[in-house]
């Protein structure tokens, strides 16, 4: 079998010629990968559909991958979080983590905790999955562009990745999560951090979004909790965590808000300062800025704009918190404002 390191491959699965209704899903056909071949993905991003009458993007409900019959949980994309690169495009999407496969080019083994890039292992078959979140119509097609690392053989996938096998240990404040070394091969490729087959504790790329259910109550925080004021689990923001089993890293986030937005904050209860952030509409102050907005007019306007970087990353483990928005006297209609996270996802026992 021949030996193959390619650092950046592109994938593009299409929807088009077919009317698809709110709610309504749509699974690509499959990418299905040799016998000798693994692949690596950093990067997922949606050339979204557009209203032709109006020249607003269309809402999809998440874009997510599918690797065999196993689904990314934890990634639920929607029109406008993960923009591909364009010179039109205002930003572009971010990486999902540091791959291994790029390690002859950064010269380093990533940590666990930056190698989330989802990973697909021999012969598996990867594809797509998309959910409406209003009509679209057999005119108006999308594309969802998947980028990732490859390599074909055995040992060329050791040579490349550096090591025959990855310690997988990690620090959350001071608690430490360990398991066994994980062997460097084809058929455990997906194993490793941001793979589908990890024994716990595993370590995912996390990308999601919010919309607030119901309106506002004025002057009060909004937890984004389901289902009283999240409409889907994933859009849970708010969390209880003492228990740690599960913990959240966000690296970005970016808020496309309504004219009666006030502000943001990332909450932890019983910490003594909770900082609140701006997020009042264009053309005022607006921290987290998102990648893009509906509007494709808007987006015209907009130069090397993208989530709000968090630095350092914000951790929720142990605690109870989550990331708030709250209105400026004037209650926000319902599904008015979203939030975009960015980040990594623990599940630890």
């Amino acid at each position: 079998m021949s030996q193959v390191w390619d650092p950046v491959i592109e994938i593009k699965f299409k929807h088009s010629g077919v009317a698809q209704a709110a709610g309504e899903e749509w699974i690509s056909s499959a990418y299905e990968l040799p016998p000798d071949e693994v692949l690596e993905i950093f990067n997922v991003s949606v050339i979204p559909p557009v209203d032709a009458n109006t020249g607003r993007i269309k809402k999809l409900r998440y874009v997510t991958l599918r690797i065999g019959n196993m689904e990314y949980d934890s990634l639920r994309i929607n029109s406008v979080m993960m923009p591909a690169e364009h010179p039109l495009n205002a930003g572009v999407a971010p990486d999902l983590g540091v791959p291994y496969l790029w390690r002859p080019l950064t010269g380093r083994i990533p940590t666990p905790i930056e190698a989330t890039c989802p990973k697909v292992r021999r012969s598996e078959k990867l594809a797509v999955r998309v959910v409406a979140d209003e009509s679209i119509s057999s005119t108006e097609s999308y594309t969802v562009v998947v980028r990732a690392a490859r390599v074909r053989g055995e040992s060329k996938l050791v040579e490349v990745v550096g090591a025959s096998s990855i310690s997988v240990s990690f620090m959350l404040n001071e608690d430490v999560y360990a398991k066994p070394p994980i062997t460097v091969s084809l058929s455990t490729f997906d194993e490793l951090p941001g793979g589908l087959r990890q024994v716990k504790p595993q370590i995912l790329p996390w990308v999601t979004y919010a919309r607030n259910k119901v309106p506002t109550t004025p002057n009060t925080w909004y937890d984004f909790v389901y289902d009283s004021y999240a409409a889907y689990d994933w859009m849970t923001l708010s969390w209880n965590l003492v228990n740690k089993e599960e913990a959240f890293l966000v690296d970005a986030l970016g808020i496309i808000p309504h004219s009666n937005s006030k502000a943001a904050r990332i909450y932890v209860e019983g910490r003594v300062t909770n900082p609140e952030y701006m997020t009042r509409p264009l053309p005022e102050e607006n921290y987290f800025t998102p990648i893009q907005f509906y509007d494709t007019s808007v987006n015209a306007n907009l130069k090397r704009v993208g989530p709000r970087i968090i630095n350092p990353s914000f951790l929720f483990h142990g605690v109870k918190g989550g990331i708030q928005i709250i209105d400026n006297g004037t209650s926000i209609p319902e599904d008015s404002v979203e939030v975009h996270v960015y980040g990594r996802k623990f599940v630890l026992r």
